[in-house]
């Protein structure tokens, strides 16, 4: 208040000596005037020093308002600078004036560095457009404060993504001299953006290659549709458009079915469960379509149905197969065979249960001729004669089907035996195992049920007082040679029995199989078998051969008793045809197996490997009795109980003869021997003592495959001399591997595993090594 009252005094005191001058009231003259324009400056300059006075005091109070200190300048760029975000301000030419040390972190350039030079530098070309638009928006005063994304480019060359919230700057008289603001690091939340839309886009590509439509409804009576993807068009013949929050889905639910879709999905729903249902579509072209629908609701956590989400996918020709095969009988009405759809329908199972099986077509050639001849009638009671012995052909598990006409079709698992030869299956499983054919199985199988389908054909037919003979063709197709559905298979026999040229001498009947694979396979077993049955002479084995080689190898630089190890060879038998040259082992002994003459052959072979492969020995060098792990018992027995007496043998040398035996059928075990498993490992550790007393080592070949996890390992085992384990080393260890290899270290057996000496399971047998050329010799 002083400091005005000084102002006014010194005013008033000037203004009264000019108007009184002017009226002439006071003298004017120079000293008086120059008195009071002094006086006048006195009370000015004196209110002036009054005034900066109470302005300091002023500010020292607000410093301590309080009982605080407020900060200083430097004080508050040291809180701007703790801020996470980069905070700001360029003048009009986008010139950076000020920045914080967050700038550092985001495009790890200095700040000191950056300043005074303009923020177009650091921003990406691409996103230049979209900021100079923004900051003239902004220099122009035409808008308020702006919020946007862009990218700046780092020191390494790399964009960062940032959300800038920018603003005028202006000074008192409200004119803009720049701009200030705050920019954001937003780049985790773009990229993790990026991952949800390309899972977005994933997944809606894999929801519009799906054959059907995925959907989001509201649960209302127009099932609104909310989401539906692209697939809606093949199905309803409209466009996604068309039916996106279009009342329009539930016109095209046919009419009949529309009041049955509404309830059956509002019970589930109300039970908080999912649906399942069939009805049928009207498409926009009129056509109408069978379509399975399953879904659910959609709830939120206080329980409220917030939408219905599902799958709706066509069944037309599903259902249209459905009506078939109810309208087709199940049995054919002339022979009383399963009908083709029936059979159709089996084949089907199989192959989804993934079980091995043949097929074979039965195409009966003359049928026509007789029909011409003696009437249709006689070639229908010929049929029906044809019907009944393949149905009692099939009572023992195979199916039986008329495919049509003068065509039949039977449906044989691998797994099933038959009448006549109850130990096929496992015949032909081992036969398989020791060649590594995955044909070889069907082929024996088809093989041995050509032969009883041809000697069942041949019998004449005596029908009307009148006998007639027929001839036919048979077509074999295999589940192993691959097939894309249940028609196909089928199909391929029906093209084998066409091309059928085989058969045996005299016979009416013909058979092929399908496929160049199965086709050579067939052959080779069909020419040793004839070969075998023809040349073959127990009595006399000048035929074959004995070879030898070196299988297992004593470690080099072992200490102790593996030092003491000896060199073990393997002998090897062959037989060697006049007409058709080498026969592999496995068909020679599968067909002493299949005619009962293994346990003859199998100690006839001992005998003679024995006498050929002792002589051939070099010093330090033994042989041993070795059997494979995938026979059976019976089988493995019958080899023992023929094993080499003492007297042929020594006390000093001992014998390995790899016989390879397959499996034999039931009727061919050897008189006596056990069929139980405690009298069976009596026999055997009696035989195993008798023949370690004559100096003869007992070796076990165990072959592990990778599905064979499942497979115990059997008792005796345990009381073989070594192991050697064959395994496929391009699969993983085995379980049963680990376990044989660990019953092996608890009974001090050595063991050399075959197959690759870097696989885990050859690593964990450390007994003995495995030469790198032992792969091929014991494979």
């Amino acid at each position: 208040m002083l400091t005005v009252w000084l102002y006014l005094t010194g005013a008033l005191a000037a203004c009264g000596y000019a108007i009184g001058a002017a009226m002439g009231w006071i003298p004017s003259t120079t000293p008086l005037a120059a008195l009071c324009l002094g006086v006048a400056l006195a009370f000015v300059l004196t209110a002036e020093f009054a005034n900066r006075r109470a302005h300091r005091n002023a500010f020292a109070g607000l410093r301590v308002l309080g009982g605080r200190a407020l900060p200083r300048e430097r004080d508050y760029r040291a809180l701007v600078n703790r801020v996470d975000d980069v905070i700001f301000e360029t003048d009009t030419d986008a010139t950076l004036t000020f920045l914080s040390d967050a700038w550092k972190n985001v495009t790890l350039l200095d700040v000191q560095a950056c300043l005074h030079t303009p923020l177009f530098r650091y921003l990406h070309p691409d996103d230049h457009a979209l900021n100079r638009e923004q900051f003239l928006t902004l220099l122009s005063n035409r808008g308020g404060p702006g919020r946007y994304e862009t990218r700046l480019i780092n020191r390494d060359g790399q964009q960062c993504w940032v959300e800038l919230r920018i603003r005028p700057l202006t000074d008192r008289r409200g004119t803009v001299t720049g701009i200030t603001g705050v920019m954001s690091d937003i780049q985790s939340r773009k990229r993790a953006e990026d991952i949800l839309r390309a899972r977005d886009r994933g997944l809606s590509t894999l929801l519009d290659h799906l054959p059907g439509m995925a959907f989001r409804c509201r649960n209302d009576r127009s099932w609104t549709m909310e989401f539906v993807s692209d697939g809606c068009f093949d199905l309803t013949g409209y466009e996604a458009v068309d039916l996106l929050n279009q009342p329009s889905y539930e016109k095209l639910i046919h009419a009949e079915d529309r009041r049955y879709v509404w309830d059956y999905v509002q019970n589930q729903l109300a039970q908080g469960k999912a649906y399942h249902l069939r009805y049928r579509l009207r498409t926009r072209e009129g056509q109408e379509k069978w379509v399975d629908e399953r879904g659910r609701g959609v709830f939120a956590g206080d329980g409220a149905l917030l939408a219905i989400e599902g799958f709706v996918s066509d069944i037309s020709s599903q259902k249209r197969e459905e009506e078939r095969v109810e309208r087709e009988p199940l049995r054919d009405t002339l022979t009383g065979l399963k009908s083709r759809a029936l059979l159709t329908d089996r084949i089907t199972s199989a192959m989804e249960q993934q079980r091995p099986f043949l097929v074979l077509c039965i195409d009966i050639d003359n049928l026509k001729r007789i029909n011409e001849r003696h009437g249709r009638a006689a070639g229908d009671a010929l049929l029906r004669g044809v019907g009944e012995r393949l149905a009692a052909l099939c009572a023992s598990g195979l199916a039986a089907a008329r495919h049509g006409g003068d065509e039949f079709a039977i449906l044989a698992p691998l797994d099933h035996p038959l009448p006549e030869a109850p130990g096929l299956p496992q015949l032909t499983h081992q036969a398989a195992a020791t060649l590594h054919d995955p044909h070889t199985a069907g082929v024996l199988h088809g093989l041995a049920l050509a032969d009883r389908i041809a000697r069942l054909l041949e019998r004449p037919f005596v029908i009307a007082d009148r006998t007639l003979s027929l001839t036919a063709r048979i077509g074999i197709a295999l589940s192993t040679d691959k097939h894309a559905d249940a028609g196909a298979v089928l199909q391929s026999a029906l093209h084998a029995a066409y091309s059928a040229q085989w058969s045996d001498t005299g016979s009416a009947v013909r058979y092929a199989f399908a496929g160049d694979d199965v086709r050579q396979a067939a052959l080779a077993w069909r020419h040793s078998a004839a070969e075998f049955a023809r040349e073959f002479n127990m009595t006399d084995l000048s035929g074959l051969s004995v070879t030898l080689a070196r299988v297992i190898a004593a470690p080099r630089g072992a200490q102790g008793a593996l030092a003491t190890l000896p060199d073990w060879r393997e002998a090897r038998l062959q037989w060697h045809s006049p007409r058709i040259g080498i026969v592999p082992t496995a068909h020679l002994f599968t067909h002493a197996a299949a005619n009962g003459t293994l346990g003859t052959l199998a100690e006839a072979a001992t005998r003679l490997l024995c006498a050929r492969a002792l002589p051939q020995l070099q010093a330090g060098e033994r042989l041993c009795l070795s059997f494979e792990d995938a026979l059976p018992d019976n089988a493995l027995l019958l080899g023992v109980q023929h094993g080499l007496p003492a007297t042929d043998a020594g006390t000093s040398a001992t014998c390995d003869i790899l016989l390879g035996v397959p499996a034999l059928p039931a009727a061919g075990v050897a008189p006596g021997a056990a069929t139980s498993a405690e009298p069976l490992t009596a026999n055997l550790d009696a035989a195993f003592t008798t023949l370690r007393e004559a100096g003869v080592r007992i070796g076990i070949d165990i072959t592990i495959l990778g599905h064979a996890n499942e497979i115990p390992a059997p008792d005796w085992l345990g009381r073989a001399d070594y192991w050697r384990i064959r395994f496929d080393a391009t699969r993983p260890l085995p379980a049963r591997l680990a376990r044989m290899i660990e019953t092996a270290a608890a009974h001090g057996i050595p063991v050399v595993a075959a197959g690759a000496t870097t696989h885990p399971a050859a690593l964990a047998c450390t007994h003995w090594t495995v030469p790198d050329h032992l792969h091929q010799a014991s494979a």
